[in-house]
């Protein structure tokens, strides 16, 4: 298996751009784009729970998609909860979560995870008057240890919420002592797995986590979101939801018509992960970004931060150029077609303990499964011309 194989399923890499911006949101692969086309041109659309065929096909699309993201990472369809994004449904399940907190209580969380892991749970605290504490990662090698997660587990914590691959420097800390710690205390644990769903197979059952977060726009599929949660905590959350919603089950969650089309997509999406086995996926991906790593690190005048091995990570890293500023690196790039973002990309708390913040974060470029080693080298050797006129 190789990328040129693959390359022609993704319509939006035809245009010449080497797309390193993955981290961000991936190409939609051809079977999702068929799957959403079709869907609105085929008299289906409509609504669940009607007599007629096309309310039963509405059924259907859903049953079949729960079921295939279940199998997707061995979770119980029962809990498979499908919305607009992770974070707009990591706000709504905090919501609900803080309506069972109280003064006293403890949350955990990173100051490695993205902020749609951090924000939404500091403001469910605000709102209950529970404690949120963030457990640090080594800034010199970019790892979550975790003892720094377990050493603010007590016997007050309620939920420790973590990341399951930073979406900034590819860290994908060790989760099992984690989840193991967190229930061992009584806490439940959030996972919020949007970077690393893309990267490496996801066994829930075997986790054993309360929910797992993540976004089929980062797997090839259309902007949505996806909640994994433990069926029997998601039917005693107190949701917010209007009376002729179920009282029982993720339609419970799902608040309004669901995005018919944008399902269709989603279930596309996930059969295409699961007929290319993340195993395989996970082993290419490894291929392509070793030259990219190494490159970075022997390339005088550029900063990798975080893991500088390709252990214990995701195929995304982020880099500066001395003398230049992130910004100025991604325009420098995208006037060779190279497509990189620059900034926080919403890590904001990780930038912040690497003390980038002022000096405006980061360089980050990420390999999916599209990109090709001809897009690393024009990648290195772009970096390498920047570098040499520093």
């Amino acid at each position: 298996m190789n990328a040129s194989d693959i390359r022609h399923r993704f319509p939006g890499v035809r245009d010449g751009w080497a797309r390193f911006d993955g981290p961000a949101g991936t190409q939609m692969v051809d079977v999702a784009i068929r799957a959403m086309s079709d869907w609105a041109a085929n008299g289906s659309n409509a609504n669940n729970g009607g007599s007629f065929t096309a309310a039963n096909d509405c059924d259907a699309l859903m049953t079949r998609t729960r079921n295939v993201i279940a199998q997707l990472f061995n979770a119980d369809p029962t809990g498979v909860c499908l919305g607009a994004n992770m974070t707009t449904m990591t706000l709504a399940f905090t919501r609900a979560v803080a309506k069972m907190l109280k003064p006293g209580d403890r949350v955990v969380g990173t100051r490695l995870d993205h902020d749609a892991n951090i924000s939404p749970w500091r403001i469910a605290c605000e709102m209950s008057g529970a404690e949120h504490v963030l457990a640090p990662f080594n800034a010199e090698t970019g790892v979550l240890e975790p003892s720094a997660v377990i050493d603010l587990i007590n016997d007050r914590t309620v939920w420790v919420a973590v990341t399951g691959a930073s979406n900034l420097l590819g860290t994908a800390p060790h989760l099992a002592p984690i989840i193991r710690a967190a229930h061992d205390a009584g806490a439940r644990v959030f996972v919020d797995a949007v970077h690393l769903a893309v990267h490496q197979p996801i066994d829930v059952a075997a986790l054993g986590c309360d929910v797992l977060a993540c976004s089929p726009y980062k797997w090839y599929g259309p902007h949505a979101g996806v909640l994994c949660i433990e069926p029997n905590l998601l039917n005693e959350l107190p949701v917010a939801k209007v009376r002729p919603a179920n009282n029982i089950g993720p339609s419970r969650f799902e608040t309004g018509t669901p995005n018919f089309e944008g399902i269709a997509a989603v279930e596309a999406a996930a059969r295409f992960l699961i007929e290319e086995n993340m195993a395989s996926v996970m082993q290419h991906e490894s291929r392509v970004f070793e030259p990219l790593l190494h490159g970075l690190l022997e390339t005088p005048g550029v900063h990798v931060w975080g893991i500088p091995t390709l252990d214990g990570r995701a195929p995304t890293v982020a880099f500066t150029i001395d003398g230049y500023s992130p910004s100025h690196i991604a325009q420098a790039l995208a006037a060779d077609r190279i497509a990189v973002w620059a900034g926080h990309s919403y890590a904001v708390e990780a930038v912040d303990q690497l003390g980038l913040t002022e000096s405006g974060g980061v360089v980050r470029a990420g390999v999916v499964r599209y990109v090709n080693d001809d897009d690393v080298t024009r990648l290195l050797n772009s970096v390498r011309a920047l570098a040499s006129h520093r």
